[in-house]
């Protein structure tokens, strides 16, 4: 199955899921989500499985620090928000044909997993820390 998956280039959680994607023989295309032109609709489709206080990425620099605090936003600023800065949205993003999905612990992704163990890979931890 042929599946593109949007990343953090130098994230080395995103960097093993994808190689266990390639491990499971599908063909993958990896985009870095900080080079994609994103639109409010190209963004929200990723998200329509997930209720809106997981669309964002809870180790974001700004949402870490506490300059932000996406949880009290409504959908409009959340969108509008990760479309200015990209280290909010999620990741990975994926897409397999028509579908589309956000996490690796996402329904997409453990699907395409085939029951895989992932946890080992939904949350990065660099040096001692989260990442963003």
């Amino acid at each position: 199955m042929e599946a593109i998956i949007y990343v953090k280039p130098e994230c080395k959680n995103n960097i093993k899921q994808v190689e266990m994607l390639r491990s499971k023989n599908h063909t993958v295309t990896v985009r870095n989500i900080f080079e994609e032109d994103w639109t409010k609709e190209k963004l929200r489709s990723f998200f329509q499985n997930l209720p809106l206080e997981k669309w964002h990425n809870p180790y974001a620099p700004r949402v870490k620090s506490g300059e932000i605090n996406p949880k009290d936003w409504d959908e409009e600023q959340v969108l509008a928000e990760m479309i200015q800065d990209n280290y909010l949205i999620r990741r990975p993003l994926l897409r397999v044909e028509t579908r589309q999905d956000c996490g690796f612990d996402s329904a997409l992704a453990l699907e395409l997993m085939a029951s895989a163990e992932v946890d080992e890979v939904l949350v990065c931890h660099q040096a001692g820390k989260v990442c963003d």
